[in-house]
């Protein structure tokens, strides 16, 4: 019997904690937490149909548990194009990119990279993580 896809349901990298604990022959314990697959792209937005507009703004959710994400670190593609003026809020994690002008009707993809490293920190980890989407733009 073939099996059977579930629908809505997504694989990829999962936001991990790791509790260590060491006993020392006294009695006394350390632990020390840490996380792993530190990156998460969330809130894209806009998706599906949206409404042409000059004020047109690009935005997502770029956060980094393990703390070694920076501005830097951070590539972000619209239709293809490099765009190197967005803003991004490493403690909230909020990414915005204002296109300035209305784009044409159609189908547009935006693209985030997010690239960490955290080599000295001992409770970081450097990770990356990829997000594609599309939206589509319709005339007024």
């Amino acid at each position: 019997m073939p099996r059977r896809r579930r629908r809505g349901r997504r694989r990829g990298p999962r936001n991990n904690s790791i509790r260590v604990t060491t006993t020392r022959s006294s009695g006394s314990n350390k632990t020390t937490s840490y996380r792993t697959g530190g990156i998460s792209i969330t809130g894209m937005s806009p998706t599906g149909r949206v409404v042409a507009d000059p004020n047109f703004t690009i935005r997502a959710n770029v956060m980094d548990y393990g703390g070694g994400l920076s501005r830097a670190g951070i590539r972000l593609y619209l239709d293809g194009s490099e765009k190197s003026r967005f803003h991004y809020d490493p403690s909230s994690g909020r990414l915005g990119y204002f296109v300035g002008r209305s784009l044409r009707p159609g189908r547009h993809e935006v693209r985030i990279e997010a690239q960490s490293s955290a080599p000295d920190k001992p409770v970081s980890s450097s990770g990356s993580a990829s997000r594609r989407w599309t939206f589509t733009v319709v005339g007024r």
